[in-house]
């Protein structure tokens, strides 16, 4: 094409652009799109839409897939910019906000309950967050987040679950639907019991996981499904922006009875199923807010001096090792030496 042919075209282009400015209504706003771990916009002018990945700030959104060409970005010299559209988009995002990094700085926090020694002694550590598998946060010190959990769809767990709940960041459920001495729940049910109970307490950045599964594989006795299969049929469920979302999965873990395997088997037991749970996750954050060695103190601390630093390196969000109890993390109520190793106390 000529030089002479070029600016012909440009001058059309122009003259149609204006004309598509001057004939469509002028909407409020930017009208953008949050892409990947950012708030970069999609600002494409005249082509198609490319997806902006920038890791870092706070929003997880399922891409879009384009099929026509994108919108036009116009400033109208009042600072106000409008949008005229020109795509038609398929399978619409769904955006959930997500934190960059844990609250406190740190992913490292302690599972705890009524006969924990108090948690003061675990003060000026890397600790940042606690949990009880409750919605109540007893004696916790106030240094420390609490995460509520709403242990199964029964009383006497949701009995002032609304009051408890509020006021909260983040809030967990379903403690372990796939074993049946835990919550069992069918995945359906759960579903349905999210929907009601968890769904609505998603307002005002409030972020809330998905059920707490085990790290079993194939059908238990009651014909459920277990660990991480027992999350993807929930996940492929429970995926409407309008009904139910879940901002992070969360995930229990625990070695071969008895401390009967070697450390590295444990350690590449954990880790394979980490991987499987942040591949599951399909984006969203990983918690495991409950994980452990068994054994003797001296082979849990040398697996702790392994999977503490890979985890700090990998995406997972949030972690609890199992658990503040004397003979495990603390000894006579003080922390002891596995504890101190856990928390850097």
């Amino acid at each position: 094409m000529s030089l002479g042919d070029r600016i012909y075209s440009l001058l059309v282009l122009n003259f149609i652009l204006s004309a598509l400015i001057n004939a469509s209504p002028h909407p409020q706003g930017w009208g953008t799109h949050r892409h990947g771990r950012s708030s970069s916009a999609v600002v494409v002018v005249a082509s198609q839409t490319t997806a902006v990945l920038d890791d870092g700030n706070d929003i997880v959104v399922q891409p879009t897939t384009v099929a026509s060409q994108s919108a036009t970005i116009i400033n109208n010299g009042d600072d106000t910019p409008t949008t005229i559209p020109t795509t038609t988009a398929v399978n619409d995002p769904i955006i959930t906000d997500t934190p960059s990094t844990s609250t406190g700085g740190g992913k490292r926090g302690l599972a705890y309950n009524d006969s924990s020694p108090p948690l003061s002694v675990f003060a000026s550590s890397d600790i940042t967050w606690v949990h009880d598998w409750s919605s109540s946060p007893g004696d916790a010190p106030s240094e420390f987040l609490f995460v509520p959990t709403l242990w199964s769809n029964k009383s006497p767990h949701t009995n002032n679950w609304d009051t408890l709940a509020s006021g909260h960041q983040y809030l967990m459920s379903f403690n372990e639907p796939d074993i049946v001495t835990q919550a069992n729940m069918q995945v359906g049910n759960a579903v349905s019991a999210y929907k009601e109970l968890m769904f609505p307490k998603r307002t005002g950045g409030v972020q809330i996981g998905a059920p707490s599964i085990s790290s079993g594989s194939g059908i238990n006795e009651a014909g459920i499904p277990m660990g991480t299969g027992w999350l993807r049929q929930f996940l492929e469920q429970c995926n409407d922006p309008e009904t139910c979302v879940a901002d992070f999965v969360s995930g229990h873990w625990y070695g071969c009875p008895g401390g009967t395997c070697t450390i590295a088997a444990d350690i590449t037991s954990f880790q394979s199923y980490v991987n499987n749970m942040i591949s599951t996750a399909a984006g969203r954050d990983v918690w495991i807010p409950e994980f452990q060695r068994y054994g003797d103190a001296a082979g849990q601390k040398e697996f702790l001096e392994v999977v503490l630093p890979w985890l700090d390196s990998s995406v997972v969000v949030r972690y609890a090792y199992y658990m503040v109890v004397d003979g495990i993390l603390t000894t006579d109520g003080e922390v002891n030496d596995l504890g101190t190793t856990y928390a850097g106390a």
